[in-house]
C-alpha cells in the first residue's frame, strides 16, 4: 500500500485510493469488475 502513499497505516483516503487502483489493474475496472468477479465466483 506504501505505493499509494507514504501516511497508507493512518490516512483511510490513502487506503481507498490503493484499493480502487488495485481493482482496477486486477479486474480492468474499479469496483464493478470486482463486484462481477465476486457475483460469478465468491472470492477475490
Amino acid at each position: 500500500m506504501e505505493s499509494a502513499g507514504s501516511d497508507w497505516r493512518t490516512n483511510p483516503a490513502t487506503q481507498i485510493k490503493w484499493g480502487l487502483s488495485y481493482m482496477n489493474e486486477r479486474y480492468h475496472t474499479a469496483p464493478c469488475g470486482a463486484w462481477s468477479f465476486w457475483q460469478a465466483n465468491q472470492w477475490y
